[in-house]
C-alpha cells in the first residue's frame, strides 16, 4: 500500500469520526415543551332504565291492613361521575304520577341502594301514603367525592290497597335523579 492511499484512508476516517461527533452532538441537544392540564368540573348523574313492580300472590300482605307490596331492583342501575372538591350527592324526586289515588306509597329502598364513593344510601318515600309527593330528597346521606361508578343499583317498594284494580290501574311515577354539589 503506497503513502497516498494510506494518507487517504487516514483521511476519510478522520472525517468520519468528525462527523459522527457533529451528529452526535446535534441530535443531543435539549429542548423543552410544556403541557398544561385543565380539568373541567364534571358532575354528571345517569338514570337508570325504567321499572316494573309486580304485584302477586308471593307478594306479601300485610296484616295489620290488607295492603300488598311489591318490590322491584332496576336492571342496569345509574351511573354517576363527579370530580367536585367539595362533594356532591345524589338527590331523587317524584316528577311526575299518573293515578296514585290507589297507591299507598312508593319507595327506594336503602337495603338494595347502592350508593357510590364512600357514602350511604338513605330509604327514600317518593310517593306517601297520602298520594302526595315532596321535593328532592337525598338518595345518599354523605358526600363523595372522585367517583366514576355504573350500574348502581336501585330497589323500589310499591304498597296498594286491596281496592287498586288489577289490570285495570296502572300507575306510573315518573323519578328525576339529580346529583348536587354542596
Amino acid at each position: 500500500m503506497n503513502t497516498f492511499s494510506m494518507k487517504r484512508i487516514a483521511l476519510l476516517l478522520f472525517a468520519s469520526v468528525l462527523g459522527l461527533a457533529v451528529l452526535q452532538h446535534a441530535v443531543a441537544q435539549d429542548g423543552k415543551q410544556t403541557v398544561n392540564i385543565k380539568v373541567q368540573k364534571i358532575n354528571e348523574i345517569v338514570a337508570p332504565g325504567d321499572v316494573t313492580i309486580n304485584i302477586d300472590p308471593s307478594n306479601n300482605i300485610d296484616p295489620s291492613n290488607g295492603n300488598f307490596t311489591g318490590t322491584a331492583t332496576t336492571g342496569d342501575g345509574y351511573d354517576v361521575t363527579s370530580n367536585v372538591s367539595g362533594g356532591a350527592k345524589v338527590q331523587v324526586q317524584a316528577t311526575n304520577t299518573n293515578n296514585t289515588d290507589q297507591l299507598n306509597s312508593l319507595k327506594i329502598l336503602e337495603g338494595g341502594t347502592d350508593a357510590p364513593g364512600s357514602a350511604d344510601a338513605n330509604t327514600v318515600t317518593l310517593v306517601d301514603s297520602d298520594g302526595t309527593t315532596g321535593g328532592p330528597q337525598a338518595l345518599t346521606n354523605g358526600n363523595f367525592t372522585g367517583v366514576d361508578e355504573d350500574g348502581l343499583s336501585v330497589q323500589f317498594e310499591a304498597e296498594v290497597s286491596p281496592d287498586f284494580k288489577p289490570n285495570k290501574s296502572n300507575t306510573s311515577v315518573t323519578v328525576k335523579y339529580t346529583l348536587t354539589s354542596n
